[in-house]
């Protein structure tokens, strides 16, 4: 899995390729056919000695990544930073001032292809967290305007283990609140829980769809899909099972391939990747939004990459 401002390997599936081209694309404003090609030595030396000639069939692998490139065009239902030009032919750097996701979609891409161990902090902001708080608000308007949702992991900071626990049963009417029986209480921190996302009744009684969810950024995270287990994570915490059992959920900033849908999603439960994130979150607050600007702008500047408007 390449980082930026590494070029993916040979071996590397579209996606990968796919992120590339608009890595270079946001570098210089757009990329073509030829020169995705060229950055890739997918040109022999006949092609740089006489010119591509336009009619020049497009190498196999570089039109499944324009292809790939459409499928997120149609994925991001009208919010893709980029615009494919020319037939299919080339990738043009589009981005909106003010277009919230434009500025979501280019933050997950660099969520993906920066090395988030060390380019975590960028402007004071941590994009972990960020991630953590924008995964909370895309559930919550995936669910709907009644919907309601909390960051309950490592970014939610605050009190302890327990009294997190004891909060989002107050808040979900559901599990009667913490309960160590089994120990280990003290020591954990989050059981590998991120995010919840429910839709209230107004009677407040038991019942009602939750979602339980794991974020993760860069692309080591297959090895992770099944860690959190709902069911578990309730009856090891909670004083009494819910009446509905959460749906585990999976969010993660690459945006995944065709080929890697069934498989991944198979493990992950409910899967939101970048498209699907951008898709949904219409309705992101402005003090996640302001996090992602900051983030996004400072990372891109050291990536030397164009900041956003």
């Amino acid at each position: 899995m390449f980082k930026w401002p590494e070029p993916p390997s040979p071996a590397a599936g579209d996606h990968e390729v796919a992120d590339f081209l608009e890595l270079v694309a946001w570098r210089d404003s757009g990329m073509s056919v030829v020169g995705l090609k060229q950055l890739l030595g997918l040109l022999d030396e006949a092609d740089y000695a006489d010119g591509v000639p336009e009619e020049n069939p497009i190498d196999g692998s570089v039109e499944h990544v324009f292809a790939e490139v459409e499928r997120r065009c149609d994925a991001c239902s009208g919010a893709y930073p980029f615009v494919i030009d020319n037939g299919g032919q080339s990738l043009r750097f589009d981005v909106e001032d003010g277009n919230d996701s434009h500025a979501i979609y280019l933050f997950l891409l660099l969520a993906t292809r920066l090395d988030m161990a060390k380019d975590r902090q960028q402007g004071e902001v941590d994009g972990t967290k960020v991630f953590e708080e924008l995964g909370a608000q895309s559930a919550r308007c995936y669910l709907g305007p009644r919907a309601e949702s909390m960051v309950f992991g490592t970014a939610a900071g605050g009190d302890g283990f327990a009294a997190k626990v004891d909060d989002l049963c107050r808040r979900l009417g559901e599990g009667d609140g913490f309960d160590d029986r089994f120990g280990g209480g003290e020591k954990t921190k989050d059981d590998k829980l991120d995010v919840v996302a429910w839709i209230p009744f107004a009677d407040g009684q038991r019942s009602k769809i939750i979602l339980f969810g794991q974020c993760k950024t860069g692309t080591h995270y297959k090895d992770q899909l099944t860690e959190l287990q709902p069911d578990v994570f309730c009856d090891n915490w909670w004083c009494s099972p819910p009446a509905f059992t959460p749906t585990r959920t999976f969010f993660v900033a690459e945006a995944l391939s065709r080929v890697d849908w069934g498989r991944t999603a198979s493990k992950a439960g409910l899967l939101f990747d970048r498209c699907r994130i951008v898709d949904v979150s219409d309705t992101v607050s402005p003090g996640v939004l302001e996090g992602i600007r900051t983030w996004t702008r400072a990372a891109a500047v050291a990536a030397n990459l164009p900041s956003l408007p």
